[in-house]
């Protein structure tokens, strides 16, 4: 059985393990983007996207990014994909997700690198193919 310091111990490091949070990019007709950056190590940095459509209806989506390091536009990213109703794209695991050629992972990490939402469409359609 765990001490009560140990469990104490363990339950204030399970907040340092925490995932990084998606941040909120957009929303549109019932579809948010959020993003977030994952650095593997030895590897490239990855813009992982999370599309939400809390509608009733599935939805045909265009998505434009730009990336500014130190204040200039050093990469745009763009994507299209069809999203059915009340779904969520998450990432690697079955969404979107970018290898950036121009930024590295410091700079990733770094408080000058922005991600902007350029261009955002979202269209209701009646299914997705």
């Amino acid at each position: 059985m765990m001490k009560p310091h140990a469990l104490l111990l363990a339950m204030l490091a399970l907040p340092a393990c925490k995932m990084p949070q998606y941040v909120q990019a957009g929303t549109k007709n019932d579809v948010a983007v959020d993003y977030r950056w994952n650095v593997p190590p030895d590897k490239p940095a990855e813009l992982l996207l999370r599309l939400k459509n809390s509608g009733t209806s599935a939805q045909r989506i265009h998505i434009g990014l730009d990336l500014y390091y130190q204040g200039f536009t050093v990469e745009e990213l763009t994507a299209d994909t069809c999203i059915p109703a009340g779904r969520t794209f998450n990432g690697k695991l079955n969404g979107i997700y970018f290898i950036p050629k121009r930024i590295t992972p410091e700079q990733a990490t770094s408080p000058d690198t922005k991600v902007a939402l350029t261009d955002f469409t979202a269209v209701p359609v009646g299914a997705c193919p």
